[in-house]
């Protein structure tokens, strides 16, 4: 499999600049394909791999002790996974699934230390996708303890939007189904189905054939922080 043309995106989006660290990931990596559905880390397991997602998606779950998918976080090209268990020699936190078929570079916890204490570029990158996360989990814990489930819908929205190109309006492409959009905001389907309907009635979210227009963003934004 030809990972040459997936490498670019990856080194994009981990901010990595420095062609010797480019490089030396390259020689590194194992490149597996991993198919949709398919378990890339099981939660509790102790093995040591780290990977960088090279191309297509993957969903971060918390597997509750009755099977029930409790839902973390979306990965696209450019994530690293499996860093915090190797950093913190603990055993898998939680459980990353493809959602898509994936494309993965995979480095031993040795190789990848070592390669992390050699080129400083990849450590600094790793620093920030750590940072990225506390983050992350930081916003996410205020939303779930500052607003109701429809404001937590709401703060989603926005966050999964791009701007359009006169920066007035924003889109969501593809359109998100209600079940996934109720776990991220940990609520029901219905609720979210239900916080949609009512957005598009006051005017500030069009339906598309492929996704949602946000008609008027900086309410919507007002609307989260009020809800």
């Amino acid at each position: 499999m030809d990972s040459r043309p997936f490498w670019p995106t990856a080194f994009e989006r981990l901010g990595i600049h420095d062609a010797q660290a480019e490089a030396a990931l390259i020689a590194a990596a194992e490149i597996r394909s991993v198919a949709s559905g398919s378990v890339i880390i099981a939660q509790d397991d102790d093995d040591d791999m780290v990977f960088i997602i090279l191309d297509g998606e993957a969903r971060v779950v918390l597997l509750s002790a009755s099977g029930q998918e409790i839902w973390i976080d979306a990965l696209q090209a450019g994530a690293v996974i499996g860093e915090l268990a190797v950093l913190t020699e603990q055993r898998r936190t939680s459980e990353i699934i493809a959602e898509q078929d994936c494309m993965l570079a995979c480095f031993p916890a040795r190789d990848f230390l070592a390669l992390s204490a050699d080129h400083g570029a990849l450590g600094l990158a790793l620093a920030r996708v750590l940072a990225q996360r506390v983050h992350h989990t930081t916003q996410r814990m205020f939303e779930l303890s500052a607003l109701s489930a429809t404001g937590r819908v709401y703060a989603e929205l926005l966050r999964i939007s791009e701007p359009s190109e006169s920066g007035e309006t924003r889109y969501i492409r593809p359109k998100p189904t209600w079940t996934v959009l109720a776990q991220k905001v940990n609520t029901s389907r219905e609720t979210a189905s239900r916080t949609i309907s009512d957005l598009e009635k006051r005017g500030l979210l069009r339906r598309l054939d492929d996704g949602f227009e946000l008609v008027d963003p900086d309410q919507l934004s007002r609307l989260s922080s009020t809800n």
